[in-house]
């Protein structure tokens, strides 16, 4: 039956049905269109309706061979519309459902074109927010492209900004289709044109592979997988396509490409496909995988019923469609666009890869289903319930021998501030704090449950320490403790002065240069720098507006000062190390909580809280042992223990204690000969504390270092030595060596 749209349009016959409307056959004045009628409920929301005219002009000058272009928007009584282009043909995910993957040239030239859809949109200033195969049309009208691939039209511009709207999403939900979201939508970020570049990273993956690298099953396992895991590699298709997949996929959006590089560099790989058939590649739980019967017998058991997939239904895991209900299936256009519960830290951590999965298992970054967890429960249950009977079979003996366990829980374990912080940092403020700690609009950096997979091989010996011998005299006291950075031979020692200036010694071949001052702002606490290229360095400090700011050496040239970040405020200048060249990583505190960013080809990504055991104190330290790692250590507010936090895989891994070793300010790192080297200011006084561990761990005994300082030290592996740097009671510089 036919519908009138307003004054201009008329529908005959619905197309398709999705969460945000129907698609319907319509007429106009200039002949066939498709309409996308929106639900009832939102044409009544006078919010909804005010950003949908607000829109208006950006969405109908969008034009572009490959988006479906828009002609008009129809706000008439209770109906809400959009009118577009009619594309003669099918959406992607409906090809997908019939061949289920796709070879490689054709999947690589339709991304290609949704690419350039993207990079129009995005210089518009227009982020689509909801790339997935269904809003992707094939012209089967048009003539075919390389690998026989119809051209590809990007559809739904506009759509998801107007069903979020802030009285139906709060900001602890998102709104989005699990399988593409990008990490940082996940973690509370608003959307920006990196988001695009992911899901569509993600939906190339899916049309090489046949399942989306991190999607199925149900949408809070989704979002974690996001968040925590590393995208697990192709096998079979040229390493410089993998390459641009992976850095597409990666979890900070900086590191990802813009929608214009991204299509250039896929058209560049087409001449290398020419020819290769689909990828052969197994989904994670597909048939045959030797968990899939106890699975099956779990989920009956579970659900009360048939497992689903029972009798040979084919793969438990489905690409594209995840149903929000257990046993529930997605509506008939597949559309899974869907408000759901932001998850916590917590649960985001949580995440566990399976024991004994190797790393390069294609089954291991999904299998953790809900049977698996019903299992896991019924053993922790079993395993307590044993624990209890051995517990009282034991306690009277305990008591009869005079001994009490209870006086030997931990007290990382009792500690109510580590447990439930209250969000405040008594006198050493300086940071915003938020309910349970974290900044106001600071989300939570990427984090894994396992622990850092370059776990070191044993302990590793204290060095030898020279005694302190002191610097030439600055020409200001320094008034705090100094870090260092070698350049070539060359160690540059930075410190700020009481006159709040920045100043900084050098020293190359045992021969001292003259001190020199960085003016410009007047600075508060420990400046931090770093080398991530030959030739340069960075000073990072903290102005006494709480904000940070950066300033360069290059090709021997100081440039200005500049902000980094005009909204956050610290409570002490942050650590910074390289993980890989030309990139700068930054570890901060606000608030008593543990902030990072990184700076990636020339841009900041956003600041996000690294989950720490506990309200920390002092400002951290941070050291890459290798490239693709970091190492971060904190002093815990409430009992002085250094803790240790791995970064490795694009995640931060569980705080952990760094041995026994306890400090009363700022812990200073540095690597040499894959040994990680700490030191500290001694707890309860004057002198330094020293640790050692082989790459990640363990730690081994703390030792002592004599120094009459008060005062966080610089450390650095310079020169063939590690180089001690301390203030004096004079407020001047010393040094010692030890041999690396």
């Amino acid at each position: 039956m036919a519908r009138k749209i307003g004054s201009r349009y008329t529908a005959h016959q619905v197309l398709g049905r999705g969460s945000a409307g129907t698609v319907w056959l319509g007429e106009g004045p200039d002949g066939p269109v498709a309409i996308k009628l929106l639900r009832e409920d939102l044409a009544s929301d006078q919010e909804v309706v005010g950003r949908f005219v607000q829109e208006r002009t950006a969405l109908l000058s969008l034009d572009h061979p490959n988006i479906v272009g828009i002609r008009d928007l129809v706000v008439d009584g209770d109906d809400l519309a959009l009118v577009m282009d009619l594309v003669r043909g099918c959406d992607l995910r409906s090809r997908l459902d019939r061949d289920r993957r796709l070879a490689p040239r054709a999947a690589v030239s339709i991304a290609a074109d949704v690419a350039d859809a993207l990079a129009a949109a995005h210089a518009a200033g227009i982020v689509h927010r909801d790339v997935k195969p269904e809003n992707v049309l094939l012209d089967t009208e048009a003539p075919p492209g390389p690998g026989g691939a119809p051209p590809a039209l990007l559809t739904d511009f506009g759509i998801a900004r107007l069903v979020d709207s802030p009285r139906r999403t709060r900001v602890t939900r998102i709104i989005g289709t699990p399988d593409y979201l990008a990490p940082e939508i996940i973690e509370g970020l608003p959307p920006r044109a990196s988001v695009d570049i992911y899901a569509l990273a993600t939906v190339l993956y899916e049309l090489l592979a046949g399942f989306a690298p991190f999607g199925g099953g149900h949408p809070g396992a989704v979002l974690r997988r996001h968040v925590t895991e590393a995208v697990t590699p192709l096998p079979g298709i040229p390493d410089e396509l993998w390459a641009v997949l992976a850095q597409c996929l990666a979890k900070a959006p900086a590191s990802r490409l813009t929608a214009g590089e991204l299509a250039a560099r896929l058209r560049e790989q087409l001449p290398l496909l020419v020819g290769m058939p689909p990828l052969d590649v197994d989904a994670p739980g597909s048939p045959g995988d030797e968990d899939d019967e106890e699975d099956a017998e779990d989920r009956a058991d579970e659900d009360g019923g048939p497992a689903e997939g029972a009798g040979g239904a084919g793969p438990s895991r489905r690409g594209g469609a995840v149903p929000l209900v257990r046993g529930s299936a997605p509506d008939s256009s597949r559309d899974t666009h869907t408000s759901i519960k932001l998850p916590s830290a917590e649960e985001l951590a949580g995440h566990r890869r399976p024991a004994g999965s190797p790393a390069g298992d294609r089954r291991s970054p999904h299998r953790r289903t809900g049977a698996e967890e019903l299992r896991r429960r019924r053993i922790r249950i079993g395993t307590a319930a044993a624990a209890a009977l051995l517990a009282a079979g034991l306690g009277g003996w305990a008591h009869l021998a005079g001994g009490d366990d209870s006086a030997s829980t931990s007290r990382e374990d009792r500690d109510p501030e580590d447990t439930a912080p209250d969000g405040t940092d008594g006198a050493e403020g300086g940071g915003a704090g938020a309910p349970g700690g974290l900044p106001a609009g600071i989300p939570t950096a990427p984090t894994a449950g396992a622990a850092s997979p370059q776990g070191g091989t044993g302990t590793a010996p204290l060095p030898r320490w020279s005694s302190f011998r002191e610097a030439p005299d600055p020409a200001v006291r320094l008034a705090g403790g100094p870090r260092a950075v070698a350049l070539g031979r060359t160690t540059f020692v930075f410190a700020r002065g009481e006159d709040g200036n920045v100043w900084y010694l050098t020293r190359t071949g045992g021969r001292y240069g003259t001190w020199h001052r960085l003016t410009g702002i007047s600075t508060e606490g420990d400046p931090a720098v770093v080398s991530s290229r030959a030739g340069q360095l960075d000073v990072f400090a903290l102005g006494t507006d709480g904000l940070l700011y950066r300033r360069t050496l290059s090709a021997g040239e100081w440039g200005v000062w500049s902000q980094v970040d005009g909204r956050t405020a610290f409570d002490a200048a942050p650590a910074a190390a390289s993980s890989a060249p030309g990139r700068i990583d930054l570890v901060g505190r606000t608030g008593g909580d543990l902030v990072t960013a990184s700076l990636v080809d020339g841009r900041w990504n956003a600041w996000a809280v690294v989950p720490t055991a506990g309200r920390i104190t002092a400002a951290p330290g941070l050291v890459s042992r290798a490239d693709g790692t970091l190492d971060a250590f904190v002093v815990r507010r409430a009992d002085g223990a250094v803790l240790h936090l791995p970064h490795a895989n694009g995640a931060w891994r569980p705080s952990q204690r760094a041995g026994t070793l306890e400090a009363a300010g700022r812990p200073e790192a540095a690597a040499a000969g894959g040994v990680v080297h700490l030191l500290a200011p001694a707890a309860g006084g004057t002198g330094l504390v020293q640790a050692a561990a082989e790459g990640a761990g363990p730690w081994g005994a703390p030792g002592r270092v004599a120094a009459r300082t008060a005062d966080a030290p610089a450390l650095v592996a310079a020169d063939g030595f590690l180089e001690a740097w301390i203030r004096t009671a004079d407020g001047g510089l010393a040094r010692a060596a030890a041999d690396r």
